[in-house]
């Protein structure tokens, strides 16, 4: 993900730099961040209707995305504004982001970099914080708790790597 934010800075692709910040930062979808406005967002929380469950939630910002937002300049009524009225489409979010994937090389192939990975990026996370379901599921919005869990596996199994190892060290194989 370094790799996308670099290009993003080298290119000055501000429109596929800040859906990603957007994404990663609240853990949404990206039709749903590209709605976003600055109305939305209070310093701390951003304010989400998703498209897809009609779910209203109240998200808090992570210190990395409230940095970004406070730099970027205001164009319009929306963050991804198109002009001073309406937000740019989602298809040219993900044109934009496309343009990226391909060329950093991560398009393809088991280190493919998706967008709705992004999602998946910031629940893990959060997990791996040490937040349980219930604020995970917070954030995303999922309706179900076996969604949440999904997003949850990574992590669970990292740390369950780590409390498998006796305290000593040792092996308990015989």
């Amino acid at each position: 993900m370094r790799a996308y934010e670099r290009w993003c800075e080298a290119n000055e692709l501000a429109v596929a730099r800040t859906i990603y910040e957007l994404a990663i930062g609240t853990g949404q979808r990206l039709g749903d961040c590209v709605k976003m406005q600055w109305a939305d967002f209070d310093g701390q929380f951003m304010s989400v209707v998703q498209d897809k469950t009609q779910a209203k939630l109240q998200i808090f910002c992570p210190a990395r995305l409230r940095s970004y937002l406070a730099a970027l300049p205001k164009t319009g009524r929306f963050i991804l504004a198109k002009n001073l009225t309406d937000h740019i489409g989602k298809r040219q979010v993900q044109k934009a982001v496309e343009e990226v994937r391909a060329a950093i090389g991560v398009k393809e192939g088991e280190e493919r970099l998706v967008p709705h990975g992004w999602r998946y990026t910031a629940a893990r996370e959060l997990a791996e914080a040490g937040c349980p379901d219930s604020e995970i599921q917070a954030v995303t919005g999922h309706r179900t708790l076996a969604m949440v869990q999904k997003y949850r596996a990574q992590a669970n199994q990292k740390e369950a790597s780590r409390c498998s190892v006796p305290a000593s060290g040792g092996s308990d194989l015989g």
